[in-house]
């Protein structure tokens, strides 16, 4: 037998179980007790799947009809197909993209020198630096006064 073939009779197998499922349409978790149960919000199980439950037909329809089931349908909903299965988000590979390296970078870092800013000498610059500071004191002065 080739895998195909068991892969292909294992799914048949697998769809023609019976099932019972059960969707918490909640925010909020929700307990069955007559079936001793408590199904996380937003979620949908299978409770005739023989590796986690272990529920008969006849517990389940009983409590359908007129168990913790019937009374919470606000909040819980009996499904007779099986949800869809959610799409996977991926990415495809692609072999030949580039990637980014430490050698070069897609930004270019000029440094720009603007005439208008350049001092010819540095006298020049430092009385500027120095009415700056007055500037700055006599502001800090006053703020200094109008907080006593």
């Amino acid at each position: 037998m080739t895998n195909y073939e068991y892969t292909y009779i294992y799914s048949m197998n697998n769809s023609s179980k019976p099932s019972f499922w059960v969707t918490n349409r909640s925010n909020r978790n929700v307990t069955l007790s007559d079936l001793a149960l408590n199904i996380k919000a937003f979620t949908t199980i299978n409770l005739l799947d023989e590796k986690h439950y272990h529920y008969t037909i006849d517990q389940l329809e009983h409590s359908r009809l007129s168990g913790s089931l019937f009374k919470k349908k606000g909040l819980v909903a009996v499904r007779n197909v099986a949800p869809p299965e959610p799409e996977k988000n991926t990415i495809p590979i692609v072999k030949d993209a580039p990637f980014p390296s430490k050698e070069r970078s897609l930004f270019v870092i000029s440094q720009v020198e603007y005439d208008e800013l350049k001092f010819d000498n540095k006298e020049d610059q430092n009385k500027l630096d120095e009415e700056y500071a007055k500037e700055n004191a006599d502001l800090t002065n006053l703020d200094y006064k109008k907080g006593t």
